[in-house]
């Protein structure tokens, strides 16, 4: 951890090097890599995804914008608060903007933001770039023609009031003489001996006199009056959109979204955005879907017999005799030298030079945990038929919705198929190499209906898994369980496949008691049905009974449940 000492004297040169972090909680006792790791995160932020907002012309200088852009940063999308170890030498870089950061602090949007940026990484920028220019121009209003006394900027204040703003304008034009003063590297290196000896004004000293005078706060509040309403502003719209904006970050990777309100009226795919928000609210509100969501898509683990190897370490069995100095895998012959007063010098001899006949011991030595493989690729098949219409549909669209944004937050490949009759059949990818983003969202405004071919839907579902993208992936089945397949080859070829590709087939049956020709094929089988809630406005979705390996294992729904 770097002291206050470690401030760099020069205001104008940025430097994300010598900024001191708190050690809290949240971030723990952090080691210095972790700390490099951090500023370089940081530093990124700022050169790729606010250099536009950075570099917007002002009269605070360049280096010092990044400079406050940094602190901000650390503290709003990272959470990690910046430690003032020493006030004065703070003061002594950043001047007026100590109370201006003391007081955000203690503001009610504060931790309102981080809790967003916490949340949501692109959700936290789209903040910093409203957050950095009004700071920015709170710094700034004293530079323009009119001082903020004169603008009307602040009206009917009393005389105590009027007394704070022209000290708060005072130390506002010092700010800035610094900031851009050529020579500021020697005011702010002086000792603190000779600035309080000069006759010239000590920043050090005024910023301090105003924070100790009655009311700053007060006075601090009213001047920020407007950047709290536009963080309240902001806050406000993502705690309602923040999902939704999330989901369309990955179903559109390639766009720069704002997150802002505007820009959703503005797309053209904004009656799917209402359905996408209507069908994210149902599945919140359905514990037992989420529950069965969270199992399907496996996490694979090598074997503990694959971590296991014949090692030097080992103790098992006897490989050879060696020389060595070890006096614990003594040969009986080697030890019975220390019986005989000529002998036991010659052990010890043997011993110094390595030369004591020993047991050489092999065996399986234990070479740590399990390794976790990567998650694979996912394909859900969704029966599309005319029996699915209605409160089936809506748990179908909510159950592909959720594993979409699971899959793609999780960089995992995914496949839907979307099939009923012979000459209704759709394939939507979400794939690192190819988004059908705009067709996914059509689906959510499909309505359902015709017939039902499973006989096409399991050789579409054969045909993907044998895709490169797709080998291994895990199969799930969303239908109501009418399903009949009758092409005995198609069944024997999955089996197959099965074994082949080390696939899980999981079926959601909705609203029976059956998974008809499913069962054939399917490792996990769920049977959910929907039910209104106590008020009856609503309906979710709630577990009947979960089948596992072909019928072994039947768990009733109430005991399913937590």
């Amino acid at each position: 951890m770097e002291g206050s000492k470690d401030f760099p004297n020069n205001p104008g040169a940025a430097s994300y090097e010598t900024y001191s972090f708190s050690e809290n909680k949240a971030s723990g006792n952090k080691g210095l890599r972790d700390l490099l790791l951090l500023q370089n995160h940081t530093a990124t932020v700022l050169e790729r995804d606010l250099r536009s907002t950075i570099a917007f012309p002002r009269t605070i200088p360049r280096p010092m914008r990044e400079k406050i852009a940094e602190i901000i940063t650390l503290e709003i999308l990272f959470g990690q608060p910046y430690e003032i170890k020493d006030p004065e030498r703070f003061i002594e870089t950043f001047g007026a903007f100590y109370p201006i950061l003391l007081t955000l602090r203690n503001s009610k949007p504060w931790p309102k933001l981080r809790k967003i940026a916490k949340k949501s990484r692109g959700a936290g920028i789209a903040g910093l770039k409203i957050l950095l220019p009004l700071i920015y121009e709170i710094i700034e209003r004293v530079s323009e023609s009119n001082s903020i006394s004169g603008s009307g900027y602040l009206k009917e204040l009393d005389a105590g009031m009027a007394e704070i703003l022209r000290q708060f304008e005072e130390i506002l034009k010092e700010t800035l003489l610094m900031w851009g003063n050529s020579g500021s590297t020697e005011f702010s290196g002086r000792k603190d001996w000779a600035i309080r000896n000069s006759g010239e004004f000590v920043l050090v000293d005024a910023v301090l006199a105003f924070m100790q005078k009655g009311g700053y706060q007060e006075f601090l509040e009213r001047v920020m009056e407007g950047l709290y309403r536009r963080m309240n502003e902001f806050v406000t719209e993502m705690e309602e959109n923040l999902e939704l904006f999330d989901t369309l970050a990955l179903l559109f990777p390639q766009r720069n979204w704002s997150y802002s309100v505007k820009e959703l009226k503005k797309e053209p795919f904004y009656v799917q955005l209402k359905m996408l928000k209507n069908y994210s609210a149902f599945f919140e509100k359905s514990p037992d879907l989420k529950k069965i969501i969270d199992f399907i898509g496996r996490r694979e683990f090598d074997p503990p017999s694959d971590r296991i190897r014949i090692s030097p370490f080992g103790k098992n069995r006897i490989q050879t005799v060696r020389f060595s100095d070890s006096i614990n895998n003594l040969l009986p012959m080697e030890a019975a030298k220390l019986l005989n007063p000529s002998l036991k010098k010659k052990f010890y001899a043997d011993m110094l030079e390595g030369k004591l006949l020993s047991y050489q011991l092999l065996g399986k030595h234990y070479t740590g945990p399990p390794r976790i493989k990567p998650r694979g690729p996912m394909i859900v098949l969704v029966d599309t038929s005319g029996s699915m219409h209605g409160a089936p549909q809506t748990l179908a669209k909510s159950a592909v919705l959720a594993m979409a944004k699971r899959m793609l937050s999780q960089q995992r490949d995914m496949k839907v198929i979307l099939f009923a009759s012979t000459s209704q059949h759709l394939e939507i990818e979400l794939s690192s190499r190819k988004k059908m983003s705009e067709k996914f969202l059509n689906f959510l405004l499909y309505t359902f209906g015709g017939g039902t071919d499973f006989n096409t839907a399991l050789a579409s579902g054969l045909k993907s898994l044998k895709e490169k993208d797709f080998q291994g992936a895990d199969l799930l089945f969303i239908t109501d369980g009418k399903s009949e397949v009758s092409d005995e080859l198609v069944l024997a070829h999955w089996e197959e496949a099965k074994k082949k590709y080390n696939a899980k087939v999981y079926s959601l049956i909705v609203g029976s008691s059956g998974a008809g020709g499913l069962s054939e094929i399917s490792d996990y089988i769920y049977f959910v049905e929907m039910e209104m809630d106590s008020e009856g406005s609503s309906e979710f979705v709630r577990l009947i009974k979960f089948t596992e390996e072909k019928n072994t294992k039947a768990t009733d729904s109430n005991k399913a449940r937590s």
